[in-house]
């Protein structure tokens, strides 16, 4: 394909964990929350939970669910997060193309040292990146009625809409969101809570305290990936009217906001990361060992990323800051998964 390259770049797969990560630790939390029941139960082999969890605060008891079903919903969550947030970066390079917000990123990265844009590059007609989004937001829309169909969570399909709106108006429509510098409220509420606790519901038919640390945790990550990509666009949005959080803060501000959105949630990952090795003065096991090795290893990596972002940040070089800080947040859902299956034990 001759575009193949250009189209890839459209895809943004810099910013694509921030759309997995929310679900693996989605995927965790549910997991952990269906074997918390288990005590004095006799769990089938083929079932993750036996008996019914023990009712919470914040919804109804969670009851037994077969692995498949189980590993079969978790991919169906991945699916509908992926594609969508796919069919949103299309939309908004549709959208920011027609604009002329994109106004000098037709040319390729290595001479703009920013992402060249499927519209404004000329080698693509507008109407076939609408396509494209309306292609990915179909699978989006096919897995997630797969998931309220197995579920008979119906409401689904209101949130399903919901999200997809949200993807739209983020720079489309009249009044776009993004442009009133209201981007990273969004990815909080949508890469964070929506995707964490509406993953854990999907699998549990509940949430509680540790869904809500996850997805607080995810959607800080998720406002500093957007930060990133804000303060490095800041002076061309500027000139268009693009009025992002980054514009309204200024650069020294803005980059105040980014760190604290980006170092709060890695202090909290390190800490977490420590939990295993602490449990095995509780409970010597095999299993524990490896899981507390694993957890302090992928936090020393998390902490390798985190300073080499911050000092591309205050050179100014945010291209390079952006993948330490979409692959941060993959860490730590590794973490997060790690610590939960450690608990479990």
């Amino acid at each position: 394909m001759k575009n193949l390259d250009l189209w890839v770049n459209g895809l943004r797969p810099k910013t694509l964990p921030a759309s997995i990560a929310p679900v693996l630790v989605g995927v965790a939390a549910g997991y952990r929350l269906l074997k918390s029941g288990a005590a004095g139960c006799a769990t089938p082999a083929n079932e993750i939970e036996g008996c019914v969890a023990a009712p919470s605060a914040l919804s109804a008891p969670a009851a037994s669910m077969p692995w498949g079903k189980f590993a079969l919903l978790a991919l169906l969550c991945i699916v509908v997060a992926l594609f969508i947030q796919i069919a949103a970066n299309f939309a908004n390079d549709y959208s920011d193309g027609i604009r002329g917000t994109d106004e000098g990123r037709g040319d390729e990265e290595v001479k703009t040292a920013k992402p060249q844009r499927l519209t404004v590059s000329g080698r693509v007609k507008p109407g076939q990146v609408l396509a494209a989004a309306g292609v990915n937001a179909f699978i989006a829309c096919v897995a997630g009625l797969a998931l309220t169909i197995i579920t008979g969570h119906w409401w689904l399909i209101a949130l399903g809409i919901v999200c997809l709106l949200a993807g739209w108006f983020y720079v489309g429509g009249k009044h776009p969101y993004g442009y009133a510098g209201f981007g990273e409220v969004g990815v909080f509420i949508f890469f964070g809570l929506v995707a964490v606790l509406g993953t854990q519901y999907v699998l549990t038919g509940r949430v509680n305290a540790e869904g809500v640390l996850g997805a607080v945790l995810c959607g800080l990550f998720s406002c500093a990936i957007l930060m990133v990509n804000n303060l490095r666009d800041v002076d061309e949005d500027k000139i268009s009217g693009k009025m992002t959080l980054g514009v309204r803060l200024g650069q020294k501000n803005a980059q105040t906001v980014l760190f604290v959105t980006y170092l709060v949630p890695l202090v909290v990952t390190v800490v977490g990361a420590f939990v295993p090795l602490v449990m095995l003065f509780h409970h010597f096991s095999v299993g524990g060992v490896v899981l507390a090795v694993l957890a302090i290893l992928f936090a020393l990596v998390c902490i390798k990323a985190a300073t080499g972002l911050v000092k591309s940040v205050n050179a100014g070089n945010f291209v390079k800051a952006l993948p330490m800080c979409s692959m941060t947040v993959l860490l730590f859902s590794i973490v997060f998964i790690v610590v939960e299956i450690a608990l479990t034990l």
